[in-house]
């Protein structure tokens, strides 16, 4: 039961952790993106920005992807 119990706290600490990076990287984005003055420097900032948070977003999920596929191969 232990053994179950660690890996479920590992998948929702792997939740947490990307929530939060998450989280401080768009606190980020806001914050340089309302010093901006011109139309295309926000678009460059803004499509660096897409392009971290999506490329951040499949490797976290492939990551807890696998943390789940490890949690339910002994069922």
């Amino acid at each position: 039961m232990t053994v179950i119990h660690d890996k479920m706290k590992a998948i929702a600490t792997a939740h947490t952790d990307y929530a939060k990076s998450s989280f401080e990287a768009n606190k980020a984005y806001l914050a340089r993106i309302a010093t901006i003055k011109a139309p295309d420097q926000a678009i460059q900032l803004t499509s660096e920005h897409m392009k971290s948070a999506y490329e951040s977003f499949i490797a976290e999920s492939t990551r807890i992807g696998g943390m789940y596929k490890d949690f339910f191969k002994p069922a």
